[in-house]
């Protein structure tokens, strides 16, 4: 399945879960590259704003380079969870995801 959709009738792309009306099955068309969409005239919704980085992704891209940092420094793997408010267990999945690694071994890579 795509992760954006376009909406035939309006002429804007979302992302999937966008949480702006949802349009008629049969007005949508699925994309699975944004950059084509946005070339076929196709304009970025403001909602969800699909031409920007996933908040997700950039919640989870600073948390694991803010830990590695504490990593590096001797901190325990579960002091840096504390310190970034976050549970040990959600540091380490957060660490693998982005690294695929555990904590400590993308430390000492």
């Amino acid at each position: 399945m795509s992760e954006w959709y376009a909406v035939r009738t309006t002429g804007i792309v979302c992302r999937v879960g966008c949480a702006s009306r949802r349009p008629r099955p049969e007005n949508i068309e699925w994309v699975s590259d944004l950059a084509a969409a946005l070339a076929a005239g196709y304009r970025p919704c403001k909602r969800c704003r699909p031409d920007t980085e996933h908040p997700q992704e950039a919640f989870r891209a600073s948390t694991v380079r803010r830990a590695l940092g504490y990593l590096r420094l001797g901190v325990s793997v579960s002091e840096t969870a504390t310190r970034l408010h976050v549970s040990e267990r959600h540091l380490r999945r957060l660490v693998r995801q982005e690294t695929g690694a555990s904590p400590r071994a993308a430390v000492s890579a």
